[in-house]
């Protein structure tokens, strides 16, 4: 099968920000499955993004569809060549290209051509561009969640990203969602989708993460027991919920042998909020790693007392599944497509219930036996989540759709 596959995520490869998070990772695993099977892929993405992902050296042996106008490529060179620049700098230069992008983009027919020599189109995650959605090709994409629909409905400003994300969604097309939740929420809000053209399959986990001793750092001191916790820090991930009823916990206890750590790159819109909170609190009972690099990432959960996650949404949730792998007892949220992941591995609260998540850390720090059980059965539940599993359900569904008379 020849495969057109949008790497555009792949092209924040270097990134050490929000960029490089969970669909970066779905979009990074999925092709190495995809390659794994010897299918023919050749990679994609749009005019802005092509030179940083023509030159991340880690993907040199992938061809990338070179099939931009001359001043689509121009204007990406600008993009590429200032990106080390200050950000005031680098703001400026994209604000213009998303005025070309909008009012004086040039579509390319040889390009649209070239697409069409694809058996088919499949995104991990970034909506089609002008060209592809002119493409006369079968086209596949994944949808993660409709969290931006939720909290603020339909997109209606064009320079927003999500409008791009959602007003692309076709009824002519075909997607993949990682749990039932998202399936029914995206069903709920495009009910044009037919039922049969929106599959669901779970994500899967890396076998780097395990249960492993090994060398934290990070800043966490050796003679504390810590508490994990892994996420792009923002409002939604409801990281002021768990610093609060933390510091609740240990001073209703009077527990001075452990310390609150939150992994992860910070929104910028989150953090002052983030900065006013902390001012309250010990800031030595709570440390800041900033971002995690991967190779760190299963020292980090295999040694912790236990890993907390109160999202108030998500439409997976890979950091509970990657900590359940490294055998960490895992306290996540009942809402959303927490309980597709978890399953009966760890303990589930309601996210907005202070005694509920108190509790929870309770039960975890005074149980041992509890705690290891836990341990036990997210490791379990763990090894049914895999990459070959969600690779092989994908190329199902598209050899089905494939197989249908008018495609």
């Amino acid at each position: 099968m020849k495969i057109l596959y949008d790497c555009t995520e792949l092209s924040y490869f270097y990134d050490t920000n929000g960029h490089r998070a969970g669909v970066f990772y779905v979009a990074l695993n999925l092709l190495n499955e995809f390659k794994k099977r010897g299918h023919d892929i050749t990679l994609y993405c749009d005019f802005r993004r092509y030179y940083f992902m023509k030159n991340i050296k880690e993907f040199a042996d992938f061809k990338i569809l070179d099939s931009h106008s001359l001043l689509n490529k121009f204007i990406g060179r600008i993009l590429y060549y200032t990106r080390k620049l200050p950000y005031t700098v680098k703001t400026a230069f994209t604000i213009l290209s998303r005025f070309y992008d909008k009012y004086f983009y040039i579509i390319s027919l040889k390009g649209i051509k070239e697409i069409e020599e694809f058996d088919i189109y499949l995104s991990p995650f970034t909506p089609p561009s002008v060209d592809i959605q002119k493409a006369e090709i079968p086209k596949f994409r994944m949808l993660h969640d409709i969290i931006p629909i939720l909290e603020k409905g339909m997109p209606k400003n064009t320079k927003d990203w999500h409008y791009k994300v959602y007003n692309t969604i076709s009824e002519n097309e075909f997607y993949v969602t990682n749990s039932e939740c998202t399936r029914n929420d995206v069903l709920n809000y495009f009910p044009f989708i037919k039922p049969e053209n929106i599959k669901t399959t779970l994500l899967g986990v890396n076998e780097n993460f395990k249960k492993i001793k090994g060398k934290i750092g990070y800043n966490i001191p050796e003679d504390k027991k810590y508490v994990f916790s892994l996420c792009t820090l923002g409002k939604r991930k409801n990281v002021i919920f768990a610093i609060r009823n933390f510091i609740k916990f240990i001073e209703k206890n009077k527990i001075k042998d452990l310390v609150l750590v939150l992994g992860g790159s910070n929104w910028k819109t989150f953090e002052a909020e983030l900065d006013r909170t902390l001012k309250q609190y010990d800031k030595s009972k709570i440390i800041l790693t900033g971002y995690v690099k991967d190779e760190d990432l299963p020292a980090l959960y295999s040694n912790a007392l236990m890993f907390v996650y109160p999202s108030l949404y998500e439409g997976f949730g890979l950091p509970v599944l990657e900590a359940m792998k490294c055998g960490c007892p895992v306290i996540t949220s009942n809402v959303s497509s927490l309980p597709e992941v978890i399953g009966e591995a760890g303990i589930k609260i309601n996210p907005e219930n202070d005694n509920e998540m108190i509790e929870a850390y309770e039960k975890f720090y005074y149980d041992n036996f509890y705690r290891e059980l836990c341990s036990e059965r997210g490791m379990i539940r763990a090894r049914t989540f895999t990459w070959a599993h969600c690779c092989d359900e994908i190329l199902d569904f598209i050899n089905e759709k494939l197989n249908q008379p008018n495609i």
